[in-house]
């Protein structure tokens, strides 16, 4: 009787444990979760982050060509242009496929994948032109320039 009652205890404690620790991982998924949606997936495991981090070391150590900085410049440059041009039609498409170029160009230096170079036009390019400048901009590349006086401004 005794031992019976001794291993409906343990049994007892080992299922109350698994349940416990069940509930908690659940739990701990939803938080992530919800954490991941607040924040747009910006906070990451730190091991992804230094493996990222690594990966951007590395392509600015072998990089060639024009500096990333040179680069940089020229997208704040030529997408302002972009926004303040009054040119014909024929002026503003040779605007966007020079932004185009130095995007691509940026791409390649930062391991970064798109799909510019494809022959599209109209909205396609416009989505894919915005999905490469997001990806750009979390690697660190500023191209605004308004961005960047707001930032200073703060320090």
């Amino acid at each position: 009787m005794i031992a019976g009652l001794g291993l409906l205890a343990l049994g007892t404690v080992i299922g109350l444990t698994l349940l416990i620790m069940v509930r908690f991982g659940i739990a701990a998924r939803r938080l992530d979760r919800a954490i991941s949606e607040l924040t747009g997936g910006r906070l990451r495991h730190p091991v992804e982050q230094r493996l990222e981090h690594r990966r951007n070391i590395k392509a600015l150590k072998n990089q060639c060509g024009i500096p990333i900085e040179r680069l940089s410049f020229d997208l704040r440059r030529l997408r302002e242009l972009i926004a303040h041009s009054h040119g014909s039609a024929t002026q503003q498409s040779a605007l966007r496929q020079a932004y185009d170029g130095v995007l691509m160009d940026t791409c390649r230096m930062l391991d970064v994948p798109h799909e510019l170079d494809r022959p599209t036009a109209g909205l396609e390019r416009d989505i894919e032109r915005v999905r490469v400048e997001a990806v750009l901009e979390s690697r660190g590349i500023v191209l605004s320039r308004g961005h960047r006086r707001d930032q200073n401004a703060d320090h």
